[in-house]
């Protein structure tokens, strides 16, 4: 890799490191306040049933546009993943209340779509650095939401699944977030631009905000303006790479 692109890499994933510490969601708020109910962690499950739906297919889509060298690899290992992952969730729904299968049935808070939306859309149009910036910040940020929202549910001894437990009190998964890191440096050194890498991860961050809204019970209008809804650091475009960085000096 050049040091152009070397030092544009860094920055990208610097800057959206700092994203990934702020990001906080209203159900985890909740949850520390002892205010979620089953009802709240169903529709949790629903709404990433739906997501996984998206995900699958987004990911095939992103295989076969991205066949070859970090990408390949990325977007194969999460196909890999979400095979293995779909039983445990489908477990999880049956043991919060309806068989998997009325889960699927159509959504009626646009909430609920804002994930399957954005995931769609960067499966077709991303380029492969933009596509996994955007992956990057959606895995670290979902895995450590969902880890501490289990925690916050056993803090305030609230009733929960073991079957919720056991699926959503997931580790940081490392591997893809390696993965993801070099597809991104990979893609900026294939000429990737890094404005449209900051677009499409700020547009697969709103939709996971979504997702937390939908299982928060907020709707999309009454959320925006309210002490709940997502506090979210933004990422400025043209932002500095940070001082102290070797490969930058």
């Amino acid at each position: 890799m050049n040091g152009d692109s070397a030092c544009t890499a860094e920055g990208l994933l610097r800057r959206h490191d700092e994203v990934i510490r702020q990001h906080d969601n209203p159900l985890l708020r909740s949850a520390r306040s002892g205010r979620v109910e089953q009802a709240h962690l169903l529709r949790m499950v629903q709404a990433d049933l739906w997501c996984m739906e998206a995900e699958t297919v987004a990911y095939a889509v992103l295989l076969a546009r991205f066949p070859n060298g970090p990408a390949g690899d990325l977007f194969a290992e999460l196909n890999s993943t979400l095979r293995t992952l779909r039983p445990r969730l489908d477990t999880c729904a049956r043991a919060l209340g309806p068989p998997s299968g009325e889960a699927s049935a159509f959504p009626e808070d646009d909430g609920a779509f804002a994930f399957p939306a954005a995931v769609s859309w960067m499966g077709l149009h991303a380029e492969r650095a933009a596509a996994a910036l955007a992956l990057r910040s959606d895995f670290a940020i979902y895995a450590r939401e969902c880890r501490e929202l289990v925690h916050a549910l056993a803090d305030t001894a609230t009733l929960v699944p073991e079957a919720f437990r056991d699926y959503y009190d997931m580790p940081a998964p490392t591997k893809l977030l390696d993965l993801a890191a070099a597809t991104v440096e990979d893609g900026l050194r294939h000429g990737d631009a890094p404005e449209r890498a900051d677009s499409t991860t700020r547009l697969l961050v709103s939709g996971l905000d979504g997702f937390w809204r939908f299982a928060a019970g907020l709707r999309p209008s009454s959320a925006a303006g309210s002490a709940a809804a997502p506090a979210r650091a933004s990422v400025p475009a043209s932002a500095p790479a940070p001082e102290g960085s070797r490969t930058c000096a």
